[in-house]
């Protein structure tokens, strides 16, 4: 069933770009619509396959725009080359002309310009089509053009919204409307949207009411309407169609990719669409680069067994520091001395040769040596998507998908909405302990082998949500919005983001850990020397500028095309 969805998808995309063009794959606004079209049945279900076209957005490597901006904007993630511009934006050094944003923001305004197109000319079918097939072709065009709204405002605050089409470019020259206004515009359409739809968990690559209502709790949280996001995310809950895969590790693997907790994806497929996760992310002993790669901190933030943050636990030793861990971390990370697509990973320089998975000689590990980067361009690698049957073959790209909203963020989303308005009863602490005993491999209700949340403190349970947050979603695109609406990426962004500590056998000092999860390393820092001790390796250096890195800029494209029809869009603070 899933393939065949894809095939659909895919194949109906491809078709609606090229025969249909000049109808589905909007531009701008402003062009016109063709009178022969949306007369039937068959034309809505292409020209809403031309409004899925745009889920898929993809930047450096062909990777989804998520991990672009997990790596390339947060302090979780590195990389190396143009990633849509979040390179640029986590070195400071972005600006309006930035390629990348400007490539965003048509993006999407390019699937809202497609999704409106078809919600205003669909009526002329409206008398040949089944109702419940028009009525479910409506819902799913109005899902979409939330979910490309929903990017638009995170990145780029207050933006000019429509629901209709222009027919002039002067009447495309719309002011910008405030991020609120347009937040409760779209969640009124998903509550539509969701009262039409029904739920089919065996096909993620179609919009449903459960992913209609998760992205209405989302968007309410990011806006902080928390009672909204609370009430959307407990309905999911509530009707069971969505539960969790039993098994962390495996829910970004091909033997993941069809499990009923995945509520939305970025469909790929050999032949159509690929990304090239296995050569940006694997190991360069398996013809890959390492280009995106976690940071120290990322590995740094993962619990202890005992269910406290490495500084505060007894259980965890500096020398020994990938032991008594939240099983998290090995399963999202490639950790040294670990097993990957058939060979023992290790990226300290004094590993000369590479050691086979079953103990033997695998020649020459020069290619995971320091170069000009430290080892494997920091010491760890994601294993998130890095796809290991591909790597196992040297193949550089993949059709995994790419889960775009699974049912663990819908708990988080729950139980966040709740402390923030202090509304905290056993449901919250069952939200979050289902999560973390699920991490453990456990039911929820086995509280002997999992480190259960039990405390109902507002500030310790905002502590928690936020860490968990950080470990549960890694590198899957949330960590950029979490940062900015918890107006912490003032703090967590402007520092230097290291690589692996190389001298693990002796090392004795433990990061701080504040109550946001920000891991600092100044203790440490002040006892070495780190133009000299490889121990520490200078990754890179992040750089933020308070207000404004909270906003993206708008594109210098977007004021220009204002300016040259004589009107104007004012830019987002910052100097730009």
């Amino acid at each position: 069933m899933k393939n065949l969805i894809k095939i659909n998808l895919i194949i109906g995309a491809l078709l609606v770009l090229g025969a249909c063009e000049d109808v589905i794959d909007l531009n701008s606004l402003t062009e016109p619509t063709d009178a022969t079209f949306f007369s039937n049945e068959q034309e809505l279900e292409l020209a809403l396959t031309g409004v899925y076209t745009s889920v898929r957005f993809q930047g450096g490597y062909g990777l989804p725009i998520q991990v672009n901006m997990d790596n390339g904007g947060t302090d979780i993630g590195l990389v190396r080359g143009g990633f849509l511009s979040f390179d640029e934006f986590g070195a400071g050094s972005h600006s309006a002309s930035s390629g990348g944003f400007d490539d965003i923001y048509s993006h999407f305004y390019k699937g809202i310009g497609r999704a409106n197109n078809l919600l205003n000319n669909m009526s002329r079918a409206q008398d040949v089509v089944p109702e419940a097939a028009y009525s479910r072709i409506r819902a799913e065009a109005l899902v979409l053009r939330a979910y490309y709204y929903h990017y638009l405002l995170e990145l780029f605050g207050d933006v000019p919204y429509t629901e209709s089409l222009a027919t002039s470019p002067e009447e495309a020259l719309l002011p910008r409307e405030s991020k609120s206004t347009i937040a409760n515009s779209i969640m009124d359409d998903l509550d539509a949207a969701a009262a039409v739809l029904t739920d089919d968990p065996a096909q993620p690559g179609r919009v449903t009411r459960g992913f209609a209502l998760g992205l209405k709790a989302r968007i309410a949280l990011y806006n902080e309407m928390y009672t909204e996001a609370a009430a959307a995310a407990k309905t999911v809950i509530d009707e069971g169609n969505y539960p969790l895969h039993p098994n962390y590790g495996e829910l970004f693997t091909k033997a993941g990719e069809n499990s009923a907790e995945t509520m939305f994806v970025m469909p790929f497929m050999e032949g159509f669409a690929t990304t090239q996760f296995p050569r940006a992310q694997g190991s360069r002993n398996r013809n890959a680069y390492s280009t995106v790669v976690p940071t120290q901190s990322m590995v740094d933030s993962y619990e202890a067994t005992d269910g406290l943050p490495i500084d505060e636990s007894v259980v965890y030793d500096p020398s020994n520091p990938f032991a008594n861990r939240d099983p998290r971390l090995a399963a999202s990370i490639i950790l040294p001395q670990s097993e990957w697509a058939g060979l023992i990973f290790e990226s300290h320089p004094d590993s000369l040769t590479v050691r086979l998975a079953d103990g033997s000689n695998g020649g020459s590990n020069k290619d995971s040596r320091i170069v000009i980067w430290p080892a494997a361009f920091c010491g760890y690698l994601w294993k998130k998507y890095t796809d290991e049957e591909a790597q196992l073959i040297d193949q550089t790209f993949s059709d995994l998908d790419f889960k775009l909203m699974r049912f663990a963020e819908v708990l988080l989303i729950y139980a966040e909405a709740k402390i923030e308005n202090d509304d905290i009863d056993a449901s919250v602490l069952t939200a979050i302990n289902r999560v973390r005993a699920r991490a453990y491999g456990v039911d929820v209700s086995d509280t002997g082998n999992y480190p259960e949340i039990t405390t109902t403190d507002q500030a310790e349970l905002r502590g928690i949500i936020r860490r968990e947050r950080k470990v549960e979603l890694a590198n899957e695109g949330f960590r950029l919005f979490d940062i900015r609406r918890w107006r912490i990426a003032e703090k967590v962004m402007p520092v230097t983001l290291y690589g692996r500590i190389l001298d693990e056998a002796n090392a004795t000092m433990v990061p701080d850990i504040d109550e946001d999860g920000f891991v600092s390393y100044a203790g440490i820092e002040s006892q070495y020397d780190l133009n000299t001790d490889q121990r520490f390796p200078n990754a890179q250096n992040r750089i933020f500028t308070n207000p404004r890195d909270y906003l993206l800029p708008i594109p210098q494209s977007e004021i220009d095309t204002y300016r040259g029809l004589g009107a104007e869009i004012n830019q987002n603070p910052g100097g730009y």
